[in-house]
């Protein structure tokens, strides 16, 4: 993970609805990101704020400042997915947790960049908008007027300089693949439930433990650790074909370039 040096805070704002020191007031740490969403009916204020080592997202209502959440959604830098990458726009998705629905909720976001200088440009479009898990068939997504978007990301990389190895993204474990374990298995026609089979951020999932993502029936993994009956397994995620696991990674903690996670033994098929 690059630190970029961010000298410039875009803002775009629309007369008469936020500034910063409002946006302060609603999270208690470092303003990243706010926006009101683009409804008609029912605006709210998203509002994402940088704590430690990790961000916070709340949403109130404008007209009466009533909270959507009843807590904030979590996202620790150590143990949930990030991801940034740059050209004319820089793209930024923050995996969260929602307590309340028992569901991860991504937020993403479009900037214009100047490659030039290496930060957010003061001019150009902007796009922030929230998702539901995009494993289920319907998606839904919170989209935000683009004209109140306001972006000040210098805060994200406090929290990410000890976010530690890439693998992390899922997994609140660590992961060893060694000899014995490593192989590929195939998800079996069983699903747990029916939206597929869950990979948990722990090898002991409880009821509160986040699931990162769904697998589903046919789809083929590879298996890089094991503890009792759950196996550690890497999710080519972002684009990737493959996990491209090196026989000099044997034994020392995975660190990618592939996500982690654990899935229950019972749902998956050694294949090799």
């Amino acid at each position: 993970m690059h630190r970029f040096p961010l000298s410039v805070a875009t803002v775009f704002m629309v007369v008469g609805w936020s500034n910063a020191a409002t946006a302060q007031s609603v999270c208690g740490g470092t303003v990243l990101f706010q926006c009101a969403t683009d409804s008609a009916d029912f605006r709210e204020q998203i509002t994402v704020c940088a704590r430690d080592r990790s961000y916070a997202l709340t949403r109130h209502a404008l007209s009466s400042g009533d909270k959507y959440y009843d807590a904030p959604l979590i996202a620790d830098a150590n143990t949930t997915w990030f991801r940034w990458s740059e050209d004319d726009q820089v793209q930024l998705e923050i995996g969260f947790w929602s307590t309340d629905l028992a569901e991860p909720v991504t937020l993403h976001m479009e900037l214009p960049w100047d490659d030039m200088t290496e930060t957010v440009a003061e001019t150009g479009s902007s796009a922030m908008w929230l998702q539901s898990p995009h494993w289920r068939d319907r998606v839904d997504q919170t989209t935000c007027a683009s004209e109140t978007v306001y972006a000040d990301p210098e805060g994200l990389w406090a929290a990410q300089h000890a976010r530690g190895p890439i693998a992390a993204f899922f997994s609140q474990d660590e992961i060893i693949p060694r000899v014995d374990t490593v192989g590929m298995a195939r998800v079996t026609d069983m699903e747990a439930t029916a939206e597929g089979v869950p990979v948990y951020a722990s090898a002991r999932p409880g009821a509160a433990t986040p699931i990162w993502w769904m697998l589903q029936p046919g789809e083929t993994v590879d298996i890089i650790d094991l503890a009792n009956e759950f196996i550690a397994v890497a999710i080519p995620t972002n684009g990737l074909t493959g996990c491209f696991l090196r026989p000099e990674d044997l034994g020392r903690p995975y660190t990618g370039p592939c996500a982690t996670g654990w899935v229950d033994g019972a749902y998956l098929q050694r294949t090799q």
